[in-house]
C-alpha cells in the first residue's frame, strides 16, 4: 500500500507499506538508487511475523518533496515527524544498502525511540582507508561526480535514467554484469521490480538521488559510537556491490553490534533472509 504523509513543515513524503498494519512498526530505508518500491518480498514475512514495514522515499526521490541536506544525520529529523504523523512512539529500523546510513542516524539522534537496528547489505562510512575498495565502477563513478562534479552527475544520470526507461532489457543485461553469479539469476526473475523501483527514483529527475550519493560521500553527522541500540548486521560473503568487509568493519566500530555472515549470498540475494533477519530485530 502506498500513502502520502504530510509533515509539519509542508512537505510530503511517500511511504510504501507492508506486512502487518495492526503490528510492531519498522522502517525499511530503500538503497541508492533505489526508492520507496520493490519491497514486496517483506510482505508475508513481515505479515506472518506481526510487524509493520515502512518504506519512505527519501527527499527528491519518488513521491517524497525535495529537500536540501547538510549530512546523513539530518534526516532523523524526518523519521521523527514521520513517525508523529503515524502515531508510532517506538520502532526498529532496517537499512538496505545504501540505506544503511540512514537507519543508523535514526539510531543515533533518536536513541529513546529506536529499539533495535537491522543493517542488510549495508554501505559503511566512505571516509575510512580502503573504504572504496570493491565497490562498483558505476557507484565510485556517481560518488565521485555527486560530491565533486554535481553538474556531470547531472548529465550522467538522466542519460542513465532516459535509457532505463527506453531500453529496460538492455539496461538490465548492463547492471547485471556488476554482480555475482546468484544475484544475476536473481535478476533474471525480478528484474522487472528492479527496474521499476529503479525508474522511480528519477521521478523527480536525479538531483535526489544525487544528493543520495553525495551524503554517503561525506561526513554522516553522528558517530557510530553514538548508536547505542543493539545492531544485526547481515550481509552475504558473495557480495559483489558492498563488499562484506565493509559490515564486518561497522560491526567492530559499533557498540553493541551482532555480525551475522550468509555463505554464498550476494547483494540482492540477501533479501531471502529477509524472514531470518526480523527474528533477529524481534
Amino acid at each position: 500500500m502506498d500513502m502520502i504523509v504530510p509533515l509539519p513543515d509542508g512537505r510530503r513524503i511517500a511511504v510504501a507499506a507492508h506486512g502487518d498494519p495492526e503490528g510492531r512498526p519498522l522502517f525499511l530505508f530503500h538503497g541508492s538508487p533505489s526508492s520507496r518500491l520493490g519491497n514486496e518480498y517483506t510482505d508475508e514475512p513481515a505479515r506472518t511475523r506481526g510487524i509493520r514495514v515502512l518504506c519512505p522515499d527519501r527527499p527528491g526521490i519518488g513521491g517524497s518533496d525535495p529537500v536540501a541536506r547538510r549530512d546523513v544525520a539530518d534526516t532523523a529529523s524526518d523519521v521523527a515527524e514521520l513517525a508523529d504523523a503515524l502515531a508510532i512512539d517506538r520502532f526498529a529500523v532496517l537499512g538496505y544498502s545504501g540505506g544503511g546510513p540512514y537507519a543508523l542516524a535514526a539510531a543515533a539522534r533518536l536513541p529513546e525511540r529506536v529499539r533495535v537496528v537491522g543493517l542488510m547489505a549495508a554501505a559503511g562510512p566512505l571516509d575510512k582507508p580502503g573504504a572504496r575498495t570493491g565497490l562498483t565502477r558505476s557507484d565510485s563513478l556517481l560518488l565521485e561526480l555527486s560530491s565533486r562534479r554535481p553538474w556531470a552527475a547531472q548529465v550522467v544520470l538522466r542519460v542513465v535514467a532516459g535509457y532505463s526507461r527506453l531500453f529496460p532489457g538492455i539496461a538490465l543485461r548492463i547492471a547485471k554484469a556488476e554482480l555475482s553469479e546468484a544475484d544475476r539469476r536473481a535478476m533474471d526473475e525480478r528484474g522487472s521490480m528492479v527496474m521499476a523501483t529503479f525508474n522511480e527514483a528519477f521521478r523527480q529527475g536525479p538531483g535526489g538521488v544525487i544528493q543520495d550519493y553525495r551524503l554517503l560521500d561525506s561526513a554522516w553527522g553522528f558517530d557510530l559510537a553514538d548508536v547505542l541500540a543493539p545492531v544485526h548486521l547481515w550481509h552475504g560473503d558473495a557480495d559483489r556491490v558492498v563488499p562484506f568487509a565493509r559490515s564486518e568493519e561497522m560491526a567492530g566500530w559499533l557498540p553493541n553490534a551482532v555480525m551475522h555472515r550468509v555463505p554464498g549470498a550476494g547483494h540482492l540475494t540477501i533479501q531471502l533472509e529477509i524472514g531470518a533477519i526480523f527474528d533477529s530485530l524481534a
